[in-house]
C-alpha cells in the first residue's frame, strides 16, 4: 500500500477546524476617514495596490480597499479571497460612482450584503466590535499594526489553525494514494484548500515519492509548506521558481507538483508534459488571479496526448470561509468568474449589435464577457471594469437568433494630439490607450500615423461550437462596415501563429511589425496587423509600412530558442517585399534617431542587418553586432566591454560618426 492503513482512517475520521462563518462588508464614503485600530489590518489604496500579489498566499481579518481614487478589480477579487470567515472587508468608494463600481454594488447587495454606507462614528464603533470578536487574547494595545506598513508580514496574517485534511480532502488523498505515474489534475474554486492538500499528499506520500513544488512564489505557497511540515514535520521537499521550469529535469519517483498552473505559459507546461512522467497540475476553476482560464482548459484538454493517464480531481467545500458566503457570490457574479463554457450554435441569418458594456443587461454583459475570458487568456476583471467605464471601448454582439454567437472588443484611439507625437516619437512618452497610434510612431518611425484616427480591435471571440463556419469574418465585415468613413485604419496585435496569421491575412489585414521578445505568458511574438476599412485599398502610408516589414522583418534578429518559430513568417515575408520606398533615406534617419538615443540597438539591427547583406553599410562594429544572432550582453562580453549599457553607449557613437560622414558625403 502506498499510504498507511491508519493514515487513512486518520485522514477520514479528522474533525478539521474548517472557517464556519461568513464574510462582512462595509461600505464607506470618499471623504471618510479610517479609524486607527490596534490590530492588523491589511491596506490596499493607490499608493499600493500594484503590489497585490505579495499578499497572496496570507490570510487576513480585516482588509481595507480604496476605490476612491482607483478601482484595480484584478486586486479586490485576488485580496478578497485571503479574508478568512468572520473576517471585515472595508470598502471605500468614489465620490461619484462609475458603471463598475455601481455594478459591484449591484451584485453585492443581489448576493445580500448591506450596501449602505457607514459613516464615521458607525464604523469606530464596528471595527472596536469586530477587534473583540476576531482578536480575543490579542495585545490590542500600542501602536496601529498595518499590515502594508509592517516588515514582517507574515507575523500580521492570519493563520488557519486546521493541520488535518477535511472530509472532502481525505477522499482526494484516498485517490491519490492508488497513482503511481501520469498526469493529475486538481481543480479548486479559491478557498477549497488545493493547496494545503498538495502539502498532505506530500506528508503522506514522503516514503515512497519526492516532490518538488513550483508556485509564483514562495510566501504563496506557505499553505503547502504549512500542511507538509507540520502533518509529518518534514521540510525536505524541494520548492522550484517558474523561471527554473524550463531546465527542470525530473529523476525517478519524483512528482512535479504545480500549483496555480494558469500563471504558466501555455508552451511551458506543454513544454514539462512532454518531459514528465508525473505531473500534478492545480489551479482554480476560475484561473490564476481571475485570469488564463481559456487557455488552461484548452491545456487540460490535450494532456491526454502526452500521459496514459490522466486523472481529475475536484474540491468544492470551502474551508477558508462558510459555504455559501454571499461575499464570495456577489464577487463572482460581479465579475463573472464562472468555470463554464457557454453553448451556442449558428441558427439563422446572423444580427448584429454594436453598444457600450454599461448599456448591457447584466445578463447579456455576463454573456459575452465570459466568451471573451474563455478565448483570451490574458481577460481579467480589470478588462471588465475598463469595458464599463472607458466610453472609448465598445463591443460588438453577433447573434443567431437569441444566441449569442460572437463579440469583438473595439477601441478607438488616434489622433494623437500635436504636443505628444514628438515625445512619443523620441521614446519619452507612452500614452495609455493609444496602443496602435503610439507604437506606429515609435517602432515604425512614423509621425503620419500617429495623426490617423484608428480602431483597434481588442479581442474576437467566436464559441467553440460554431467555429471554422465563417462566424468569425462574417463578424469581423461588419466591424469593417460600421468603421467604413469613420476611421483611416483597423488594427489589431495578438500572438503571431501561422493559423492566426492566415486568418487576418484573408481578411485583408497586413502585418506591419513583430515584437522582438516573446510574450511571457503566450510563449508567442506579438504582431501588429492593419488595414484600411474600405475592402480591396491600402493608403500609400499602410502600403510603405507593409513593405518595410516585408524587407526587414527577414533580417530581425529572434531569440535563438525561438528562431524556427516564426520562420515561416520571414520566408513569407520575402516573396511579398518590393522596392516600394527609399532604403538609403531610411538608414539615414535610423541611424540618426539612435545616435540621438530615441531607439534602441533592437530597432536599428534589421536596417542595419539588410544594409550589411546589401552591402552598403561599412563593416565594423556596427555591422558585426546587427548580423551576429547574439544579444547585445553576448556581444559586450565578447567584444571587451563593461557590459551591455557601455556597448551601446559606443554603438550611439559609431553611428553618429557614419551621419556625419554621409551628411559630408552629400555637401
Amino acid at each position: 500500500m502506498l499510504f498507511a492503513r491508519h493514515d487513512i482512517l486518520k485522514f477520514m475520521m479528522a474533525t478539521t477546524q474548517t472557517n464556519q462563518q461568513y464574510r462582512k462588508v462595509l461600505f464607506i464614503g470618499a471623504d471618510t476617514k479610517l479609524p486607527k485600530v490596534e490590530f492588523a489590518l491589511l491596506k490596499l489604496d493607490a499608493t499600493n495596490v500594484n503590489q497585490y500579489r505579495q499578499y497572496l498566499g496570507t490570510e487576513h481579518r480585516c482588509i481595507f480597499f480604496d476605490l476612491s481614487e482607483q478601482f484595480h478589480a484584478d486586486a479586490l477579487l485576488a485580496v478578497s479571497g485571503t479574508l478568512a470567515g468572520g473576517g471585515l472587508l472595508i470598502l471605500r468608494l468614489p465620490q461619484k460612482l462609475t458603471p463598475s463600481s455601481q455594478r459591484l454594488l449591484f451584485t453585492l447587495a443581489n448576493a445580500g450584503l448591506d450596501t449602505h454606507l457607514t459613516d464615521s462614528s458607525e464604523l469606530q464603533r464596528l471595527l472596536t466590535l469586530h477587534a473583540k470578536r476576531n482578536f480575543q487574547g490579542a495585545n490590542l494595545a500600542g501602536k496601529p499594526k498595518v499590515a502594508s506598513e509592517t516588515k514582517s508580514l507574515q507575523s500580521q496574517a492570519y493563520k488557519s489553525t486546521a493541520l488535518e485534511p477535511t472530509c472532502e480532502q481525505a477522499k482526494a488523498l484516498t485517490q491519490l494514494s492508488n497513482i503511481d505515474s501520469g498526469a493529475v489534475l486538481l481543480n479548486a474554486a479559491r478557498g477549497r484548500g488545493k493547496s494545503s492538500l498538495l502539502g498532505f499528499w506530500i506528508a503522506a506520500a514522503k516514503e515512497r515519492f519526492r516532490f518538488t513544488l513550483c508556485a509564483p512564489s514562495k510566501r504563496q505557497a506557505q499553505s503547502v509548506f504549512f500542511s507538509a511540515s507540520n502533518s509529518a514535520g518534514i521540510t525536505s521537499f524541494k520548492f522550484l521558481a517558474p523561471d527554473q521550469l524550463p531546465s527542470y529535469q525530473q529523476t525517478d519517483n519524483e512528482w512535479l507538483l504545480i500549483d496555480e498552473a494558469a500563471s504558466l505559459p501555455s508552451h511551458v507546461l506543454q513544454s514539462l508534459a512532454e518531459r514528465c512522467q508525473r505531473l500534478a497540475i492545480a489551479t482554480t476553476t476560475e484561473g490564476y488571479e481571475s485570469a488564463g482560464r481559456g487557455f488552461l482548459l484548452r491545456f487540460q484538454q490535450a494532456l491526454p496526448n502526452y500521459f496514459q493517464q490522466v486523472f481529475t480531481l475536484n474540491l468544492h467545500e470551502p474551508i477558508r470561509w462558510a459555504d455559501g458566503d454571499p461575499l464570495e457570490a456577489g464577487l463572482n457574479r460581479c465579475f463573472c468568474v464562472y468555470p463554464n463554457e457557454p453553448t451556442a450554435q449558428i441558427s439563422g441569418q446572423a444580427n448584429y449589435q454594436q453598444v457600450h458594456a454599461a448599456s448591457l443587461s447584466p445578463e447579456v454583459l455576463e454573456q459575452a464577457f465570459i466568451l471573451l475570458t474563455n478565448a483570451h487568456y490574458q481577460t481579467s476583471p480589470n478588462d471588465l471594469r475598463l469595458l464599463l467605464d472607458d466610453r472609448k471601448q465598445q463591443l460588438i454582439l453577433q447573434w443567431h437568433r437569441n444566441t449569442l454567437t460572437g463579440v469583438c472588443w473595439i477601441a478607438d484611439e488616434g489622433p494623437i494630439t500635436e504636443e505628444l507625437i514628438q515625445p512619443i516619437f523620441e521614446g519619452k512618452r507612452r500614452p495609455a490607450g493609444q496602443l496602435l497610434p503610439q507604437s506606429m510612431c515609435f517602432h515604425l518611425r512614423s509621425k503620419a500615423a500617429a495623426q490617423l484616427s484608428m480602431q483597434r480591435i481588442v479581442r474576437i471571440a467566436i464559441a467553440p461550437q460554431v467555429q471554422q463556419q465563417g462566424a468569425g469574418s462574417a463578424l469581423l465585415d461588419f466591424v469593417l462596415i460600421q468603421a467604413k468613413g469613420n476611421y483611416n485604419l483597423i488594427g489589431t496585435s495578438f500572438g503571431v501563429s501561422e493559423r492566426l496569421h492566415r486568418f487576418w491575412l484573408r481578411n485583408e489585414f497586413l502585418p506591419l511589425r513583430v515584437g522582438q521578445h516573446i510574450d511571457a505568458a503566450s510563449g508567442m511574438y506579438s504582431g501588429l496587423y492593419a488595414r484600411t476599412p474600405e475592402p480591396g485599398q491600402y493608403s500609400p502610408l499602410l502600403q510603405e509600412l507593409f513593405q518595410r516589414f516585408c524587407t526587414y522583418f527577414p533580417f530581425q534578429q529572434l531569440t535563438t530558442t525561438s528562431t524556427q518559430q516564426l520562420r515561416w513568417l520571414q520566408d513569407w515575408s520575402l516573396t511579398q517585399a518590393e522596392e516600394y520606398f527609399d532604403k538609403t533615406a531610411l538608414l539615414s534617419s535610423y541611424l540618426s534617431d539612435f545616435a540621438a538615443g530615441f531607439i534602441p540597438f533592437e530597432l536599428l539591427q534589421p536596417v542595419l542587418a539588410e544594409a550589411a547583406h546589401r552591402g552598403v553599410l561599412p563593416s565594423g562594429l556596427l555591422a558585426s553586432c546587427a548580423s551576429a544572432g547574439n544579444t547585445l550582453t553576448e556581444l559586450a562580453e565578447s567584444h571587451g566591454f563593461h557590459g551591455k549599457k557601455a556597448l551601446t553607449q559606443h554603438l550611439r557613437y559609431l553611428a553618429s560618426l557614419l551621419v556625419e560622414s554621409k551628411q559630408k558625403q552629400l555637401l
